[in-house]
């Protein structure tokens, strides 16, 4: 009888500690479940993927999995969940380029909480098609790095960032400023603390990144997206390497990643641009005769000399 006893408190004590283990975690925990405990039960909060802007006054969150809300709002927002995403519509509309915080907290379908804060960036209707037409990533104080857009329709380009790597992980950037641009204008990036004293040419807006270092030499990203939000729409990127011995040809892990998301979204396909060739002077440019297809046959390396930034593209190859 005393042996028996003594088993019905060690599984009774046994059965304490786990209710204080679980209702000490960030679960809201119903004692029906204390018994599935070791049964393979979801454990793990769900985790913030990214944000992005699905009008002028509604954002999208979205979720590893499947969450639900506390209630109807999320801090002082009015919002809805749907699967994975949760819809909020802000009290009134957020104007391009202006930038806000949203914090809440979301619940899985097993009990586990996840708190998120995150900065979400004004959606600009009114962007136009636009393409990365040339860039150089060998700069010399002579030459610095640049990057050219190439402006395909009437617009305006406030709120849109060019990123030297990806949305999440970039050496520098550019957010740009309330802008109009006409079809053909040209948009001239100088990676650099300040602008060298240049001509102006009529179509051509040169834009300085304020930015000490110039870009990953050999193997990187360029990626053009229409806010600074995580999750934001990707308008055009490029991936270029060197195809060096190590991590698939991008030389470091970091880059093979980012060369990983860029086509894992969609934006890239293929091989990268083989940027071996290239200097200061030899950009990598866009073929102006062809259809973009996202991938290494739209580009060329030009002749010595032969770089075009804010002009049109008519170098000849480089041999």
């Amino acid at each position: 009888m005393r042996k028996v006893l003594i088993i019905v408190a060690v599984l009774a004590a046994a059965l304490v500690s786990v209710l204080t283990l679980l209702l000490g975690c960030s679960q809201n925990v119903d004692v029906s479940e204390v018994f599935n405990a070791f049964s393979g039960k979801d454990d793990k909060a769900p985790v913030l993927l990214g944000a992005c802007s699905e009008s002028s006054s509604t954002v999208r969150l979205d979720f590893s999995e499947p969450v639900k809300l506390y209630g109807s709002y999320v801090g002082q927002y009015s919002a809805r969940s749907d699967g994975k995403s949760i819809y909020i519509v802000l009290p009134s509309e957020l104007e391009p380029g202006i930038q806000t915080w949203i914090s809440g907290r979301v619940r899985d379908y097993a009990g586990n909480t996840c708190a998120f804060s995150i900065q979400v960036w004004g959606l600009n209707p009114s962007l136009p098609k636009i393409l990365i037409n040339e860039f150089t990533t060998k700069g010399t104080e002579k030459s610095p790095d640049r990057t050219e857009l190439r402006i395909l329709g009437d617009g305006n380009l406030n709120g849109m960032v060019l990123y030297s790597g990806i949305p999440d992980d970039w050496d520098a950037r550019v957010v740009f400023p309330d802008m109009n641009v006409r079809k053909n204008d040209l948009v001239v990036i100088w990676w650099t603390e300040e602008i060298p004293q240049t001509e102006e040419a009529s179509g051509v807006i040169n834009i300085c990144a304020s930015c000490p270092d110039s870009l990953s030499s050999n193997n990187g990203t360029l990626v053009l997206c229409d806010t600074p939000s995580i999750g934001a729409s990707v308008i055009d990127a490029v991936i270029y390497s060197n195809f060096s011995s190590s991590y698939q040809g991008f030389g470091t892990k970091g880059a093979l990643q980012r060369a990983q998301w860029v086509i894992d979204c969609g934006a890239w396909s293929g091989d990268a641009i083989d940027s071996t060739s290239s200097t200061a002077t030899r950009s990598i440019s866009r073929f102006q005769d062809r259809k973009d297809t996202d991938s290494a046959g739209d580009w060329f390396i030009t002749v010595t000399g032969g770089s075009t930034f804010g002009t049109e593209n008519t170098s000849e190859p480089y041999s």
